[in-house]
């Protein structure tokens, strides 16, 4: 049994001021996305596309009977989808992944029960045209990175994952489901699907890989204009501040086996950045035409090329998406594409019991755990020391001493200000040192808690980042097989606040 404590995303310093206030002033709710549902007129034959791709996709595993009934809906007129999406990461990446997948499909479980006249299917992205290994080649387990060992080419969803056997063999424990998926499977696309299917297919989640020649042919107008006209490229920022998404002229890399690179339009040619292809106007307008599959979106790109091809009503995403995402909305409304609802993904950080035992020792608080590591430190010292020596009241005095010296002073010669001034700056610094000094000496006297302090530290904040960013969930699921499922049955997915679990 798992218990959550929660705490304000503020509270943790760990998060941007643009997701802050997107989370103040417009929390989404099951009515908000229940009315994106309403006259959503989206095409049948569509429909019946990704239904049929997502079957063939399916081949040869096995389906849990409610991920069968999600892939049927499909292609019934009052199916909607909730998205998530990310890289491929091996082994899944870092535990936020996992919260991200979690939220789509415990959102589209609540609109389930909450409109029963209508279908939810919670569906996974898989990113398998990005080329970023640099992304996606390592994880954190036990303390220790693991990484993927070579110099590949191309789109990431096209390597041979055969070589992560030697990971497998240096992980201090066996874990059948990715050595079945790596070993077994020609692609690394086809390998995540699998291990997705095996972790989450009984909950429904649908793994969709849209690298797929039929999907992209209802992309080819967005592809040609964007590549013809550079017309997002034209539009007008939201705002005065930076954007944060870096707009091109040219928003498709060109993609075939081992290669993904950028369109660049050089006079009237257009050249495939760090290769001998070039185009010309009419050429590249027949190559869309005719492969559409070959033209990979950028981030941009992807998240429209998302909402043409699903009936898809929410996208779940991570606190920089939801900036992105914010940005994005003039391009949808040039294009006249539907745009979702953007919701937070659960943010969560895991304290075992051992650790929250050592805690409880040390008398810190879950939610004291966001303070600096000297704020912290200082705490522990409060707790456990019967003389804690603190100077600020008497250099607050001293100070106030020196300052009526100074008003007294002035009064008869004006010119002592500097040196008076100086006086007091050297004075506090003295006293500072004499209070670093004793309080270095009290530190000695409580090594050992501070010495637990910092492994408790480093244990949940990792190379002092976010465990939910570092940390992968074998660390967890491999001593609990019920991990994942607690963490179904206790995230909130529209409780917007940062959940500490621990049991």
């Amino acid at each position: 049994m798992i218990e959550i404590k929660k705490t304000k995303f503020e509270t943790t310093g760990k998060f941007s001021k643009i997701f802050l206030d997107y989370l103040n002033c417009k929390k989404p709710t099951l009515d908000k996305i229940n009315l994106k549902t309403n006259n959503y007129l989206f095409d049948n034959t569509k429909r019946k596309l990704i239904k049929k791709i997502i079957k063939e996709q399916y081949k040869n595993l096995n389906l849990s009977n409610k991920l069968k009934n999600n892939i049927e809906a499909l292609s019934e007129k009052n199916t909607f989808t909730v998205t998530t999406g990310h890289q491929l990461n091996i082994f899944t990446g870092p535990l936020y992944v996992i919260y991200k997948i979690i939220t789509t499909i415990n959102l589209a479980e609540k609109l389930n029960k909450t409109y029963k006249n209508k279908n939810f299917v919670p569906i996974y992205w898989m990113a398998s045209e990005d080329h970023d290994f640099e992304e996606i080649k390592s994880f954190y387990l036990f303390g220790k990175n693991y990484t993927w060992d070579i110099n590949p080419s191309g789109a990431v969803g096209n390597l041979d994952p055969k070589g992560i056997k030697d990971i497998l063999k240096s992980i201090p424990e066996k874990v059948p489901i990715f050595e079945n998926a790596y070993l077994k499977n020609p692609t690394l696309s086809k390998a995540v699907l699998e291990y997705m299917n095996e972790i989450f297919g009984k909950n429904g989640l649908v793994v969709l890989d849209p690298k797929h020649k039929e999907l992209k042919k209802n992309f080819i107008n967005v592809i040609e204009d964007d590549i013809i006209n550079n017309s997002i490229k034209t539009l007008k920022p939201n705002s005065s501040q930076k954007s944060l998404v870096h707009v091109r002229k040219i928003n498709f890399f060109y993609m075939k086996k081992k290669l993904r690179e950028r369109i660049i339009k050089e006079e009237d040619r257009y050249r495939i950045n760090n290769t001998s292809l070039t185009f010309s106007r009419k050429g590249i307008t027949k190559e869309i035409k005719n492969n559409p599959d070959l033209f990979s979106p950028n981030v941009i790109m992807r998240c429209l090329y998302q909402q043409i091809i699903l009936p898809n009503v929410a996208y779940i995403g991570g606190p920089s998406e939801i900036e992105y995402w914010l940005e994005f909305k003039k391009f949808f409304n040039y294009y006249d594409i539907r745009y979702p609802i953007i919701i937070p993904r659960n943010s969560a950080l895991i304290i075992q019991n051992k650790i929250k035992k050592r805690l409880n020792k040390l008398n810190i608080r879950l939610v004291d755990l966001f303070q600096e590591k000297s704020k912290l430190e200082k705490l522990v010292l409060k707790n456990q020391s019967k003389k804690i020596f603190e100077l600020k009241n008497e250099k607050i005095k001293i100070a106030k001493e020196i300052d009526n010296i100074l008003i007294k002073s002035e009064k008869i010669e004006k010119s002592m200000k500097g040196k008076i001034l100086a006086f007091k700056k050297k004075t506090i610094s003295e006293i500072n040192s004499i209070e670093k000094r004793i309080i270095k000496e009290e530190k000695k006297n409580h090594k050992k808690s501070l010495d637990e302090l910092n492994k408790i530290y480093y244990k949940l904040f990792p190379n002092n980042k976010l465990q939910e960013r570092k940390e992968n969930f074998l660390n967890y699921h491999l001593s609990d097989n019920d991990f994942i499922e607690n963490l179904v049955n206790n995230l909130n997915p529209l409780e917007f606040d940062f959940n500490i679990i621990s049991k």
